[in-house]
């Protein structure tokens, strides 16, 4: 019994997951996306010519729009940047500024997720971390669609202040930040500070000296490129 109790104490936390790589980003088709919400990411453009990333869902409700120079209407979602977005709810009185814009050239990222497995195994991760990471990997041959988003080390970005990162909070569980530091270097430890997409955002609409930042050890933060 004493020899159990001793062996549970000394037992030393699977913490393996903390560094796992997360799953590869596919564009979905708003279309086949049911559960949108107001809020969500959305890649806006238009095929064969350009893409904006990071529009969020400004409005629920849907409408039939014709777009710049066309007679067709067209069934669009409400879009707007970001700052906008944030700027409205930290200023509920002031006018959100969005545009209408066809769904048919609106996509949102999902992982990429195999039925039969729950978290990526360890030779997938060795695979992804063997990637080249040279330019060539982006060359494409059309502008059909926006491209697929591969994660990397953030240690491997560059500079990282203003960055969106993703970090596993809990095994099989992701989240977003943003950072808002370079990695500091604390007697050997490296960490990067980072806050959530919300207060990024409000902070640059309110001066907040209170904004919730959290320091993260740099080799549990990912980058998309």
């Amino acid at each position: 019994m004493s020899e159990s109790w001793d062996a549970e104490v000394f037992r030393v936390p699977d913490i393996a997951w903390q560094t796992e790589v997360p799953p590869a980003r596919y564009p979905i088709p708003v279309q086949y996306v049911p559960d949108l919400d107001v809020g969500d990411e959305l890649t806006i453009g238009l095929p064969g010519r350009y893409f904006i990333d990071g529009q969020l869902l400004a409005r629920a409700d849907r409408e039939l729009i014709a777009m710049n120079g066309e007679s067709d209407e067209l069934e669009s979602l409400a879009v707007a940047a970001p700052y906008a977005y944030w700027l409205a709810k930290a200023y509920p009185k002031a006018a959100l500024t969005m545009q209408w814009w066809p769904i048919a050239y609106s996509w949102t990222y999902r992982d990429a997720v195999k039925p039969e497995v729950q978290r990526p195994e360890v030779s997938t991760t060795a695979k992804r971390l063997d990637d080249t990471g040279s330019w060539l990997d982006h060359v494409r041959t059309t502008l059909d669609e926006p491209p697929i988003r591969k994660p990397s080390p953030a240690r491997m970005a560059g500079s990282l202040s203003g960055r969106v990162v993703r970090m596993q909070h809990d095994r099989g569980l992701w989240s977003w930040w943003i950072a808002v530091s370079e990695p500091l270097d604390d007697d050997g430890d490296f960490f990067v500070h980072v806050t959530s997409p919300r207060n990024y955002w409000l902070s640059q609409v309110t001066f907040d000296p209170a904004a919730t930042q959290k320091p993260v050890p740099l080799h549990r933060l990912f980058v998309y490129e």
